[in-house]
């Protein structure tokens, strides 16, 4: 595994900056913990936006999750 994309990716949920950054659900639901449906869950309560690829790849705006996320402990 390559822990510098790993850390990038974290780093990216934490700190949001000006430049979207996207990854698929199952890369951002291990960095915070969380089951990849809940990505998807959240989606669909209009939480979060996702964004179709092509019908098979869905991604996600990581500083979309990182806001969702920072609310959630306030």
């Amino acid at each position: 595994m390559n822990t510098q994309k790993t850390n990038t990716v974290a780093s990216d949920l934490t700190d949001a900056s000006s430049l979207r950054k996207f990854s698929k659900a199952k890369s951002i639901a291990k960095q915070i913990g969380v089951h990849p449906k809940t990505l998807f869950r959240w989606a669909e309560e209009g939480r979060i936006n996702r964004f179709k690829l092509n019908p098979r790849i869905v991604v996600f705006d990581l500083s979309e999750v990182a806001a969702l996320i920072k609310s959630a402990r306030v």
